[in-house]
């Protein structure tokens, strides 16, 4: 076996593979100009006027910005009343921020298995994992594609379940006709670039 890279050998490529392209014009960097030319480095107008957009792109009735999507799984998995004890069921398929949120807060992530066609959670394997200290449930639309969410909302009815929708990688999509950031109790959108 040849020596690794790493150890010396001879790297696979010599071009830089990017990890995520980001779509920035002269608007864009104007925007960013007059923001940092005025009183509102942080908060403000341009955030008020951000999160109106977003809520109007999505139908939700309020939007609120954080600094990152690892931080608005924090804030809502806070929101939600997550706490020392309590079980929340996610995917192990996604970015280590939606277990990370239920661990900051003293709960357990459990994991159920992904449905082979869509890389998403399977409501079935919810089903599975669900017990007296269930507190929520917390699907990731992977790669754009919504969860199945009525089945996922039928799980967590029956059992008083909260759901916390991680929408990283959905910004603009839709379930059944209707956009997603509606149609969870709480949802999380993510702007890095890799998400979209």
């Amino acid at each position: 076996m040849e020596e690794l890279a790493i150890n010396g050998g001879k790297p696979v490529r010599n071009k830089f593979l990017p990890y995520g392209h980001q779509w920035i014009d002269d608007e864009d960097i104007k925007s960013v100009i007059e923001v940092l030319k005025s009183d509102w480095i942080t908060q403000g107008p341009k955030v008020k006027e951000f999160e109106e957009a977003i809520a109007k792109l999505t139908g939700a009735k309020y939007a609120v910005t954080l600094s990152s999507g690892t931080a608005a799984l924090h804030a809502a998995c806070s929101a939600a009343g997550i706490s020392a004890g309590d079980e929340i069921i996610t995917t192990p398929t996604t970015f280590a921020a939606s277990s990370n949120c239920i661990l900051y807060l003293g709960g357990k992530p459990v994991f159920a298995d992904i449905k082979e066609d869509t890389y998403n959670i399977d409501p079935e394997e919810i089903e599975k994992k669900v017990t007296n200290k269930t507190k929520a449930i917390i699907p990731v639309d992977f790669a754009g594609q919504p969860a199945d969410l009525d089945e996922i909302y039928e799980i967590a009815k029956e059992r008083n379940l909260i759901v916390i929708e991680d929408a990283s990688h959905a910004l603009g999509a839709e379930y059944k006709g209707k956009k997603v950031g509606t149609l969870s109790d709480l949802t999380i959108f993510s702007f890095h670039p890799v998400k979209h």
